[in-house]
């Protein structure tokens, strides 16, 4: 994942792509946002156990297993030791500019570009919605600016059986829902790469995936 730049925008949304996105009738800001959202653009990870296994959150747990299991909860306390925290080790926290979540480290190579794919595929369902088209040689631009365009096909064939379960229109209708409504804080996060849920801790709740929740 890359850290926030914002120079990496205007390097990837360069003039000619940005007039491509326009002319189609779709949003440009749209596209950068969407990109954000995945973690394509602005995104860093950090140990999740620097969130998660402090000394106070680990009595906290403790408490909770006494309460939860009574006489038992010695047991069950071990095995919270033993197998749910060795677990959490191995998982990093990413940091993006719209989403905090916990991810397991990458299980194989064609993982590691999940984010770049869901990013393609919510994009490619809002471009056939706009212009009928899913304009894969601009998200070839967009996303792998160095690869062949038939590479690209290629492995978009790849990653379609992916996405097999995923309502895409859905999908869009959440992220479109949000950009809508929260409108001028996403491009104020976009210009400035301060974290939405950092910047706007305090503000009414924003809807999809709880990331005020998640600052919590």
């Amino acid at each position: 994942m890359v850290g926030w730049d914002s120079h990496f925008v205007d390097m990837v949304m360069d003039a000619l792509i940005r007039n491509e996105i326009v002319d189609m009738g779709a949003d440009p800001d749209f596209v950068e946002f969407v990109m954000s959202w995945h973690g394509v653009i602005g995104a860093t990870s950090v140990d999740f156990t620097v969130e998660k296994e402090s000394p106070a959150h680990q009595k906290k747990i403790k408490r909770w297993t006494q309460r939860d299991f009574g006489a038992q909860w010695k047991f069950y306390w071990q095995v919270i030791l033993n197998e749910c925290w060795r677990a959490r080790r191995k998982m990093v926290l990413q940091r993006g500019l719209f989403r905090m979540e916990p991810h397991a480290p990458m299980l194989d190579r064609r993982r590691q570009s999940e984010a770049k794919w869901n990013a393609i595929f919510d994009l490619r369902t809002y471009f056939i919605k706009i212009d009928a088209r899913p304009h894969m040689k601009l998200l070839a631009t967009l996303f792998f600016p160095n690869q062949l365009e038939d590479t690209f096909a290629r492995e978009w064939q790849g990653w379609k059986e992916w996405f097999t379960n995923e309502k895409g229109a859905e999908r869009l209708e959440r992220l479109e829902r949000f950009y809508k409504h929260h409108h001028a804080r996403i491009l104020d996060t976009l210009r400035t790469g301060i974290p939405f849920y950092e910047k706007w801790a305090s503000a009414s709740p924003v809807g999809p995936s709880g990331v005020r929740n998640l600052n919590s």
